[in-house]
């Protein structure tokens, strides 16, 4: 279901999730501007008493990250909370991000590299300056917008450099772009940022990454110990100028790079000016001498000796074993080939746990003991799941998942809702049954469709529907949008009688006054009881908005009772089929009634015989009804 607001801001569409939360595409009425909305869901899944800490430093961290105001940074305009859900409102920018143009197929011009980076660096040399890293800089944080303008996103995910919201020693960052620093989880300050921003450089540039690997964990080594590899790019790609100042981006220590953002940018606009000179001196000179020359790289400082990879063995082995096995040669006989003997799989694990806590983990349908799991670095690949009631999160294993954690992310199957229309009284119904009068709260299960109405005197229901499955900030927005609209009230007049009468508007008493009485517009039933006489007649009527609206009866014709009994001071009852008798007085007797059918009962008081007869009575005065004890007839 589509979030339709959250706080003042009125959601256009979704425009992606992932495991912290939803990011909306948003319209902000105050000031008349999109906006894009990234909502942080993951905090109602921490224990109660960090959630509070946590959202705290959330809020303070993007708070300094807004404000940031410059025009290589995506801006934060508004950190707050709605329905329980942290927020952050930030700049919408229309492009695309740079993970495109880091293939080899779709690479920029250099100038054009060179342009989008330096101005990334001016950004950084921005944020640095007021005390705020990224600490995850990579293509798919730089969006471009127009030809040569990059924006960074995600700063208000950042980090002040005092503090943290990850735990101690946490991988944070993406592992192809952290600099040797991040890696070994030593203090960080802005020349991270920028040696990330150098294997950013290197990647437009080359179409591959500095720093390649099957595996998380020889990704970090080589980023630590090893020089960038050479790229498959001929040399009127990066040229000297540009391959001496990757150099210096890539240094192994923060010392040997660039110390701020600016020096960064200023050298690599020189490095790409000098870059431009020697492409127009190829063009004159001839282009073998040029291809001879070899990329200049600027030294490696010495690095930690790295033990000889073992040597390289034949495949002579593998191909006696494969007949040996054919062969049906047990396997013990195989323990004994020595240095043949196949080597053994190379293993990874990772650490795996849930949102909420401590449900129960499946790998491959199977459930998982404990919080880590181990894997084959080649493959096959198992699948981690975990439900609850209706939710359920699966994440396929990969290679890259080597030493990280993995967070199965469910959305709560159970939501509470507040609903507070702002009309007192008003009847909360769910699914059709009462749930009690506003301000309430009503816990809404999430696995199913559910139905909340209201109900108040005077206004038009509300209702909505909640599907199955929807999320909890779903289910709020749907509920806690309820209005209760106040239906417009006109007069009713009741006709003057010359007899009391009872009015009953829809099944009430009425009671009857000069100025009429006020009641919703629309169509009401009107009732006119008159009990002594059998009278009971109905209309329905309109009430006009803001008019009124006189009640006109079709009144029934009235008949002359006459009853004369012997001997005289006989009690009389009537009634009409189907009701019970009603004592009339004694006789003689002169009663008018509505004219119609009646079963008439007299009673005598001397001999308590009593006798009944059907009699109908017409409009006006009708023959006397006579009944004698004693003897019969009338």
């Amino acid at each position: 279901m589509q979030v339709e607001s959250l706080g003042r801001y009125r959601i256009e569409k979704e425009l992606g999730r992932g495991a912290m939360g939803r990011v909306f595409l948003a319209y902000d009425p105050t000031i008349d501007r999109r906006v894009a909305i990234k909502t942080i869901q993951i905090f109602a899944s921490l224990p109660e008493a960090e959630r509070a800490q946590a959202r705290e430093r959330f809020l303070r961290e993007a708070r300094s990250a807004g404000k940031l105001l410059h025009p290589g940074i995506v801006t934060i305009f508004d950190v707050g909370e709605a329905e329980g859900v942290p927020y952050l409102a930030m700049e919408f920018v229309e492009g695309e991000t740079l993970d495109a143009a880091c293939r080899e197929e779709a690479l920029l011009p250099v100038p054009v590299v060179v342009t989008l980076v330096a101005a990334a660096a001016d950004a950084l040399a921005f944020a640095h300056e007021r005390g705020v890293i990224h600490r995850d800089i990579k293509p798919a944080n730089l969006m471009r917008s127009g030809d040569r303008a990059v924006k960074i996103m995600d700063f208000g995910l950042a980090k002040s450099q005092a503090t943290s919201m990850t735990h101690d020693g946490a991988l944070f960052g993406t592992p192809n772009y952290m600099s040797p620093e991040q890696v070994r989880g030593e203090p960080l300050d802005g020349r991270t940022d920028l040696f990330s921003l150098g294997v950013v450089c290197y990647e437009m540039l080359t179409g591959v990454k500095p720093f390649g690997g099957d595996s998380i964990s020889s990704v970090l080594y080589r980023i630590v110990h090893e020089p960038p590899r050479d790229a498959p790019v001929t040399l009127d790609r990066v040229p000297p100028s540009l391959a001496t100042f990757l150099g210096s981006a890539l240094a192994k220590h923060s010392a040997d790079r660039f110390p701020d953002g600016a020096a960064f940018a200023a050298a690599l606009r020189r490095a790409g000016a000098a870059a431009g000179t020697a492409a127009k001196v190829d063009a004159i000179g001839p282009a073998a001498v040029t291809a001879s020359v070899p990329p200049v790289r600027k030294p490696v400082p010495p690095q930690p000796r790295r033990q000889a990879p073992p040597a390289r063995r034949s495949l002579v082995p593998w191909i006696v074993l494969a007949a040996l096995a054919v062969a049906g040669i047990g396997a013990a006989v195989l323990l004994h080939v020595g240095p043949f003997a196949p080597p053994k799989v190379a293993m990874l694990t990772a650490r795996v746990r849930t949102e909420p806590p401590g449900l129960p983990i499946r790998m491959n349908g199977a459930p998982l003991s404990g919080d880590t799991v181990e894997f084959p670095a080649g493959g096959p690949f198992a699948v981690l799941g975990a439900s609850q009631g209706c939710r359920e999160a699966k994440h396929r294993l990969e290679a890259a998942d080597a030493g990280a954690e993995i967070v199965l992310v469910l959305d709560p199957d159970h939501a509470a809702v507040a609903i507070d229309p702002g009309v007192p009284g008003a009847r909360v119904v769910v699914n059709g049954a009462e749930a009690g009068t506003v301000p309430a709260t009503i816990d809404i299960d999430l696995c199913r469709n559910t139905t909340v109405e209201l109900r108040a005197e005077g206004y038009r229901n509300a209702v909505t529907t909640i599907p199955a499955k929807a999320t909890p900030l779903d289910a709020r927005s749907a509920a806690g949008g309820l209005k209760l609209e106040l239906i417009p009230t006109g007069r009713l007049l009741f006709p003057v009688t010359r007899v009391p009468t009872q009015f009953f508007v829809d099944g009430k008493p009425a009671a009857r006054a000069s100025s009429g009485l006020e009641l919703p517009a629309g169509t009401h039933e009107v009732r006119a009881t008159i009990d002594d006489r059998f009278v009971d007649v109905a209309v329905r009527l309109e009430v006009p908005p803001g008019g009124t609206a006189t009640a006109a009866f079709p009144m029934p014709a009235l008949a002359r009772l006459v009853v004369q009994t012997f001997p005289p001071n006989c009690r009389v009852e009537l009634k009409r089929a189907g009701s019970k008798f009603r004592p009339m007085g004694e006789t003689p007797l002169r009663y008018e009634v509505a004219a119609g059918s009646y079963v008439l009962r007299v009673e005598s008081p001397l001999s308590g015989e009593s006798r009944e007869q059907d009699i109908s009575l017409s409009p006006g005065i009708n023959a006397p009804i006579r009944v004698s004890f004693g003897r019969t007839g009338r």
